[in-house]
C-alpha cells in the first residue's frame, strides 16, 4: 500500500547534472576522488598533477551532490559528496547531480538507491555484461522512475536513518578497541608479562611432545568398499573456523575399524 501523499517522479524531472571542467595546471597537485561499491562510499586518491592526469577530463567535486561511478553503478557505486571533497576533481565517469529546485532530498535518494529496489533501478539503467561492460546510460538513468514522499518527509527518513549508521560506526569502533584490547591482554597473560595475585607458581618451559599426545591421521579421502563411513576434518575445516562442531558439513569417506579407534576427534582436541 503506497501512502497517499507519495508520487512517482523520473530522475530528469528532480536532479540536474552539473559539471565544471577543470583544465590541470603545471605545478599544480590534485586530488582525485573515487567511490567504493556497496554504498561504501567516496575514497580520496593520492595527490597527482597535470603530466599524470594528461589528456583525461577532469571536473570539479561539487559539495552536496549525488555522485556515482558509471562503471560500477550496478554495483550500488553511489554516494554523496562533502565538504571533505572541497577542490577535489573527478574523470567524467563520475558524474553529478543537484536538486532541481529542491525537488528532492540527496541523502534520501543514496540510501534509497543502497536498497534492493534501487539497486534494481540502477542495474536496468546500465545496459550491457558483467564488470566493466555495465556502464550506467546517462539517459537511461534519467529516465528511472522513482515512488517518492514529499521533500519534507524524504529528509526526516533521511536524519533516521544516518542516526542509525553513526550509532553503528559508534559500536564498531567499541568492537574494534575492545578486540585490540583483548590481544594486548593475551600477548601479556600468555607470555608471563601479566600476573594476577590468585596466580601461583613459577612459569617453566616444556617440549610440545611432553605434555600433550600428537596424532598425524594418515586415513586419506577415499571410499573403500567394506569400510565403515565417516566423515573427514580436512584443512579448510580447520582453516576456516574457531571450533569443529557437529554441525558442519564434512567430506564424507571410510575407514578400517583401528582407524576410527584411533584417529577419532575427541571433544576437547585442539586440532
Amino acid at each position: 500500500m503506497v501512502p497517499e501523499n507519495w508520487r512517482h517522479q523520473k530522475i530528469v524531472d528532480i536532479l540536474d547534472r552539473v559539471s565544471i571542467p577543470v583544465i590541470p595546471e603545471k605545478n599544480k597537485a590534485y586530488r582525485e576522488i573515487g567511490i567504493r561499491s556497496h554504498g561504501k562510499g567516496i575514497f580520496h586518491k593520492d595527490i597527482t598533477d597535470a603530466y599524470r592526469i594528461g589528456n583525461k577530463r577532469v571536473f570539479q567535486i561539487i559539495q552536496g551532490a549525488l555522485i556515482l561511478n558509471i562503471v560500477f553503478a550496478w554495483e550500488q557505486a553511489i554516494a554523496k559528496t562533502t565538504f571533505a571533497e572541497a577542490n577535489f576533481i573527478a574523470s567524467h565517469r563520475f558524474p553529478q547531480f543537484l536538486p532541481i529546485k529542491e525537488a528532492c532530498d540527496v541523502d534520501y535518494l543514496v540510501y534509497f538507491f543502497l536498497t534492493s529496489k534501487g539497486k534494481h533501478l540502477l542495474g536496468l539503467a546500465s545496459p550491457g555484461g558483467a564488470g566493466r561492460n555495465k556502464t550506467l546510460g546517462q539517459k537511461e538513468f534519467e529516465k528511472l522512475n522513482l515512488l517518492l514522499p514529499p521533500v519534507k518527509e524524504q529528509r526526516k527518513i533521511a536524519k533516521i536513518l544516518q542516526t542509525w549508521d553513526r550509532a553503528i560506526a559508534t559500536t564498531e569502533k567499541l568492537i574494534d578497541a575492545s578486540k585490540q584490547q583483548k590481544k594486548a591482554l593475551m600477548q601479556q597473560l600468555l607470555t608471563g608479562k601479566k600476573r594476577f595475585a590468585e596466580f601461583e607458581g613459577e612459569w617453566v618451559s616444556n617440549q610440545l611432545s611432553a605434555i600433550a599426545k600428537i596424532i598425524v591421521s594418515p586415513v586419506d579421502k577415499k571410499t573403500v568398499a567394506g569400510e565403515a563411513p565417516v566423515e573427514l576434518c580436512n584443512y579448510t575445516d580447520v582453516y576456516k573456523n574457531n571450533r569443529i562442531t557437529r554441525n558442519m558439513a564434512f567430506m564424507r569417506a571410510t575407514a578400517t575399524p583401528s582407524e576410527i579407534e584411533k584417529y577419532k576427534i575427541q571433544q576437547g582436541d585442539v586440532i
